[in-house]
């Protein structure tokens, strides 16, 4: 509450000031000097987007006019903003494009992070043969990404059209022989909710226990699996609907539980992202200071505001992620050996913003019932 109370106090100062916007950051204090012009601020703003901006495709009426407070007479925002949304079935300039139309300004592709946006830095995998699920431009998304050579479930299908058997108006009409031209899938991603959660539920099942030879049988005695990362935890979402809509974490679930009740053991996730892992907000804080240094404010970045309507995804996050802030600084101040960073040398080679947070790596499925988004077993709450 006390975290709260500061950041409903500083955007009142923000907001409700009536003089020339950079003469309000000057006399915020967040200037280089008092008599210094140029706004120097020394905070940023992780903004959601679903319920926070828009409900659906349906405009949140004050987003606009509160957008308008923090853009210059050149249209520039005063602070660092980034947008932080756990959608990612589509590439940042669209999602970027969507929200200049909507809020009135401009937005930059580098103001915006989806769900799989921390997957560029995971360049062990990208030059695997990765299986990649959800909806969109999946094949763009992780090219983008940097994922160099890629697979998706309709490719699959369409080399082993006798694996996807449950809508029978899709069966193959003739007997056919899988091709075998297609590389072995290394590892898998999963990006979002797919339209088809049967086929991608069979087919990601199939690559799992086949070690990744779609044309071999099941291995169901294998110890571990292919590496598996996935994007957007959320079990619901809010959109048009009086009720909250399934998402990608009900998905996740369901894949657990099949993958549990076939081999007996639980799937393990090479890494989890979108919020509420501190992955997210470990790279939305990269993204913030790339976002300063561009812009040329010298003043260092102290604090971040992360506003959404989602106690479980964005409060839960930030909290989660203030508290890895808190530990590291204890443990820089202790000089305690960082043994805690394994994870970052494990599957974030070259990283270029320094430690990944703890307990961002591998995982065993889980999920808490209460808490609207699915997370790994064990964490405390921090709400």
């Amino acid at each position: 509450m006390k975290a709260l109370g500061v950041l409903r106090r500083g955007m009142q100062t923000l907001l409700g000031w009536t003089g020339e916007r950079g003469t309000l950051l000057a006399c915020c204090g967040m200037c280089g000097g008092a008599t210094s012009n140029k706004v120097q601020p020394g905070f940023g703003l992780l903004f959601d987007i679903d319920g926070v901006l828009v409900r659906g495709k349906t405009p949140i009426p004050a987003a606009k006019k509160a957008f308008q407070k923090l853009v210059d007479s050149r249209g520039q925002f005063l602070v660092p903003v980034v947008f932080v949304t756990n959608a990612g079935n589509c590439l940042r300039q669209k999602k970027a494009n969507q929200l200049s139309h909507i809020l009135g300004v401009h937005i930059s592709p580098d103001q915006v992070m989806l769900s799989h946006s921390p997957l560029r830095m995971f360049r062990k995998y990208h030059d695997k043969c990765v299986l990649v699920s959800g909806q969109g431009p999946v094949l763009d998304i992780a090219k983008n990404l940097g994922f160099q050579k890629v697979v998706s479930i309709d490719m699959l299908r369409e080399h082993f059209p006798l694996l996807d058997m449950v809508d029978h108006n899709r069966r193959p009409r003739l007997p056919s022989s899988p091709i075998v031209n297609l590389p072995r899938v290394e590892a898998i991603i999963l990006f979002g909710e797919p339209v088809r959660w049967e086929t991608n539920l069979q087919l990601i099942i199939d690559v799992l226990l086949t070690n990744g030879s779609l044309g071999n049988a099941y291995e169901t005695c294998l110890s571990t699996h292919l590496p598996l990362l996935a994007c957007n935890m959320d079990l619901m979402w809010m959109a048009e609907a009086q009720s909250p809509r399934f998402g990608h974490g009900m998905f996740l679930v369901c894949l657990e539980n099949i993958y549990r009740k076939i081999t007996g053991r639980e799937v393990q996730y090479e890494a989890l992202m979108g919020k509420p892992s501190e992955l997210t907000y470990h790279y939305a804080e990269y993204m913030i200071r790339e976002q300063a240094a561009v812009r040329g404010w010298k003043s260092p970045v102290r604090t971040l505001y992360a506003i959404g309507d989602n106690l479980m995804t964005d409060i839960y996050g930030a909290n989660l992620y203030n508290r890895y802030l808190e530990e590291r600084g204890r443990t820089r101040q202790t000089a305690v050996q960082p043994q805690h960073h394994q994870d970052a040398v494990l599957w974030s080679q070259g990283c270029p913003f320094g430690p990944v947070p703890h307990g961002t790596g591998t995982h065993s499925s889980g999920c808490r019932g209460r808490c609207g988004t699915h997370l790994p077993t064990g964490e405390l709450s921090l709400y």
